[in-house]
């Protein structure tokens, strides 16, 4: 009877299931046709909620996909309609319209490399279409890119030619128009890009990034008054826009015309003009340019001049404490603030001042305090994004990735232009080994930042790291056009120019620098100058620019340092040792030629008088790690470890919190065989700062390669994850042993197999390789690796704790080698 029961039963299951796939089809259309009519009617919120419902169902719903993005477009979301056009396109890959919408929005948002594929495909579809001016204009697009990413730029400059033949006849089609801005800019045609810009304007008033590309223009023309009326003009063309009174405000101050920004910033609030915002940017203001004193006369004048119970009066308070916390009164401070708190209920304001708070905490060192204010703001708050900003800092300091991009989206969704949510979504990417994502996201932070130079350097050095030199360029070039005499991007630029060995722009960056004039321009001037030289191997005009820079009277301690190298590379140690005492005379008691002697004197065979040089530096810099590092360097030169552990033990005792000489101690214990120690000091630093990829690549290390248990392993891997696709060899071998433990032994392959070709002389990266290959059943790799593993470990005289295995393992792979062979 039972039995009978459930065959009745698997069948209608069965039918259920069947009917089951059948009515989510059936209710897809109904959600879809319903959409529709509300769509119609003019209730695009409700419609859109229909659509999704759709898409639950039915992902590949054609139909549904190109409402919604044309309902995606329609609210000038133009990244939200080409997902709906790609989605589209995939599924329904012979669909014109799709594949049309795809390539005309990859142009657009600049996806070259997707846009040259849908406009292919479009031309496929339909004969005609590449007639059709849109997908004319991507195709220029694609070919324009490429152009320029293969510094073909004859051939760019006749395709924006044919751009510009385009805009004759179809003038509103943006893209072509972008490809001729681009052109005239890059040719440095100041007056016809104004006249493209100015056009661009005219038929898209609210596209913010012309109206900076045209401040940028402005400033190369030299038309100040233009650059303050544009300014001005945008300011009210944008009067949501905080920013933009901060710009003129800092443009003002570019200009030396201080008492201008303090005016423009007085005239807001006189005016009402979002009064308390307007106050307190006069006080950033006066904080940076007036000082601390102007400032706390300001804040207290304002506090004087309004009531009691005025809303924004907290605000000020917490201005004030801010100040005094910064001008080393911590502890008042933090009272105050805690007043401030105590004293308001909940608000937006208070949990602002919160988060302040918090800021401050942190910075003495009391994460525990700083941590329950965020929470009580996110009790308050789920959705505050400052607040889940700085829980994710903390989730992605203590290697929780997952959860924090949980935060970090939950953040996206109510601040979808935050630059600061795409840098920690970078970082978090960045720990958790994603390294493309990580690029991703750093892309979008300079997009959403309006390409501001600290996001912009941050993405340049996360290029030129991996050798996109073309694309760093691109980007640096980007926001140079907004922000033209920026040093910081103007010394990336150079270095990017020398790695290119582009001699002649290098040169060009270096003439716009020494144009600046100012004293911090010059020297960004002097540095580039000075690498270009030894890049292209002028030794002659290098030494002669050393020298040069060396006799500024003020002094200037790295061309010092720089010559002396070069001389040292000529094997000239008497004439180092000549320039530096030149060097000396002029400033006798500079702390930094005197270690710089003392390293000189140790090369000369003179190792106690350093020694004396640097316990009298000691004496004078007890707090200078490096001097302790130097005198125990010294020491081990000298082939005396006793001395160097016990300058060790005296640094330590009297710096206990020194990186550089935990480091040091660390080092030395791995050396002696004391792994324990060596992890312990090494979880101890990494505590402090997890962000230090050397601290992580030593602790993965010692976890994964002198502890067995699956714990210390997964630990390593949580710790390593950012190193995989590393070219640091040091790395690369971390990241793989720990990939050849987890069974990765391919993955583990291609990072140990370079590794050991970096460091030939490493007894423990070729234990790692033989043992992968081991793994991996390649036994007479294996057993080559082993034994030149033991080689090497026999000739260093270092101890081991596997070289007996290794042993074990040669003899076990000889005898299955012979038993094979026989």
């Amino acid at each position: 009877m039972l039995k009978r029961f459930l065959q009745i039963l698997s069948v209608a299951l069965l039918f259920g299931l069947l009917s089951a796939c059948d009515s989510a089809e059936e209710r897809a259309e109904k959600h879809f046709q319903k959409g529709v009519a509300l769509y119609d009617a003019g209730d695009t919120a409700r419609a859109v909620i229909e659509l999704r419902n759709v898409f639950k169902l039915d992902g590949a719903h054609l139909e549904a996909r190109m409402l919604m993005a044309r309902i995606e477009e329609d609210r000038d979301n133009p990244a939200a309609a080409y997902g709906q056009f790609l989605a589209a396109a995939e599924n329904h890959p012979a669909h014109f319209p799709a594949q049309y919408g795809a390539a005309r929005l990859a142009g657009d948002l600049g996806d070259w490399e997707a846009a040259d594929r849908h406009v292919e495909a479009a031309k496929l579809l339909d004969a005609e279409a590449g007639a059709d001016p849109v997908l004319q204009a991507v195709d220029l697009g694609v070919a324009y890119q490429r152009a320029r990413r293969n510094q073909e730029l004859t051939t760019a400059w006749q395709i924006a030619g044919q751009a510009a033949d385009l805009l004759e006849t179809e003038p509103d089609i943006m893209l072509a128009r972008r490809i001729v801005i681009d052109d005239r800019l890059l040719r440095q045609d100041w007056e016809a890009a104004l006249t493209e810009l100015d056009g661009a304007i005219a038929r898209a008033p609210d596209e913010r990034a012309y109206y900076g590309l045209r401040l940028s223009v402005l400033d190369r023309l030299g038309r100040p008054e233009a650059i303050e009326a544009q300014l001005r003009d945008m300011i009210d063309r944008f009067p949501g826009d905080e920013t933009l009174h901060r710009t003129l405000v800092q443009w003002y101050v570019t200009q030396q015309r201080t008492d201008d920004a303090e005016a423009y910033l007085r005239d807001r609030i006189s005016t009402g003009d979002r009064e308390a915002d307007a106050r307190l940017m006069l006080i950033d203001f006066l904080i940076q340019l007036r000082g601390p004193e102007p400032t706390l006369t300001e804040i207290d004048s304002i506090l004087a001049t309004i009531a009691d119970d005025d809303v924004n009066r907290s605000l000020y308070r917490a201005a004030r404490a801010s100040l005094i916390f910064e001008r080393g009164d911590q502890e008042a401070a933090i009272v105050e603030m805690q007043s401030i708190i105590e004293e308001n209920g909940p608000s937006d304001q208070t949990r602002r001042i919160k988060l302040t708070l918090a800021k401050m905490l942190e910075q003495i060192d009391n994460p525990v305090g700083a941590r329950a204010l965020v929470e009580e703001v996110l009790q308050e708050d789920a959705t505050n994004v400052e607040a889940l900003k700085m829980r994710a800092a903390r989730l992605i300091e203590g290697d929780q990735t997952e959860e924090a991009l949980v935060e970090l989206r939950r953040a996206l969704d109510q601040a979808p232009r935050d630059a600061g949510l795409f840098t920690l979504m970078a970082q978090a990417q960045e720990r958790a080994g994603s390294r493309d994502l990580m690029g991703e996201m750093l892309a979008m932070a300079v997009e959403a930042s309006g390409s501001a130079p600290e996001e912009t350097l941050r993405y340049a050095d996360f290029l030129v790291q991996d050798d996109r030199l073309l694309v760093a360029e691109s980007v640096l070039v980007g926001a140079l056009r907004l922000r033209s005499g920026q040093l910081q991007l103007l010394n990336t630029l150079g270095d990017v120019y020398i790695r290119l060995e582009d001699w002649q722009r290098a040169e060009g960056v270096i003439a716009a620098l020494t144009r600046d004039g100012s004293p911090s321009a010059t020297a960004v001037a002097d540095t580039l100058k000075v690498r270009m030289l030894a890049a292209r191997n002028k030794q002659q005009e290098l030494r002669a620019l050393l020298e040069q820079l060396a006799a500024v009277p003020e002094g200037n301690n790295q061309a010092v340092v720089a010559a002396i190298r070069l001389r040292l590379a000529e094997g000239d140690l008497q004439g180092a040792l000549a320039f530096l005492e030149s060097s000396l005379a002029a400033t006798p008691d500079d702390p930094d030629l005197r270690l710089i002697s003392a390293g000189l004197l140790t090369l000369d065979g003179k190792p106690d008088e350093a020694r004396d040089v640097l316990r009298t530096l000691l004496q004078e810099y007890p707090q200078n790690d490096r001097l302790w590092l130097a005198l125990y360097n010294l020491h081990r030169r000298q082939d005396d470890p006793d001395q160097a552990g016990a300058v060790l033990a005296e640094g330590l005792k009297t710096m206990p919190d020194s990186a550089t000489l935990n480091w040091v101690l660390a080092s030395d214990l791995e050396r002696q065989g004391d792994i324990a120690g060596a992890i312990g000091i090494y979880e101890t630093l990494y505590a402090r700062n997890s962000n230090s990829a050397l601290i992580a690549n030593n602790l993965a290390s010692l976890l994964s390669s002198f502890r067995e248990e699956e714990e210390s392993l997964q630990r390593a891997y949580t710790i390593a994850r950012r190193l995989r696709g590393t070219e640091v060899p040091q790395f690369q071998d971390t990241y793989g042993w720990i990939a050849a433990r987890l069974g990765n032994h391919q993955e583990a392959l291609d990072h140990l197999e370079p590794a050991a070709a970096a460091l030939p002389d490493d007894p423990i990266v070729r234990y790692h390789l033989a043992r992968t290959y081991d793994m991996a059943g390649r036994g007479a790799q294996a057993l080559e690796a082993y034994r030149t593993a033991l080689d090497l470990i026999e000739s260093s005289g270092r101890p081991l704790p596997f070289q007996d295995e290794i042993t074990r393992e040669i003899a076990r792979l000889e005898t299955a080698e012979a038993t094979t062979s026989d």
